[in-house]
């Protein structure tokens, strides 16, 4: 099982989330799709996962990410760890897990 780790810039919490090339395993087809993650409380959220067509071909997530932002209360500083081996569930399906680690200073959110 592979983690990726990444702290939060104002980008990731504002517009979308990016990452490294290759971090999410088996993420193929047309420069976009509809990838879906469980947090640690079970709730499962479809990011959009998009890879630019031209320059740069690390993916970005968007769609319900930001609503994964606000309901989660992230900010800058905050680090998220996203389980790249996918699993498979009955209910969830095929998805990738995705965990949160508050920083100090916005500890007091819930």
């Amino acid at each position: 099982m592979e983690n990726f780790t990444k702290k939060l810039d104002s980008t990731d919490v504002q517009r979308r989330l990016t990452l490294p090339e290759n971090c999410l395993k088996d993420f193929q087809g047309d420069h976009e799709a509809n990838l879906k993650f469980k947090d640690e409380e079970g709730q499962v959220w479809t990011f959009r996962c998009r890879v630019s067509p031209r320059g740069s071909s690390k993916p970005a997530l968007s769609g319900d990410w930001f609503s994964f932002v606000r309901k989660k209360g992230l900010s800058t500083g905050d680090v998220i760890v996203i389980i790249s081996d996918k699993e498979k569930d009955v209910a969830a399906g095929e998805h990738f897990k995705i965990k949160i680690k508050k920083s100090a200073s916005t500890h007091h959110q819930n």
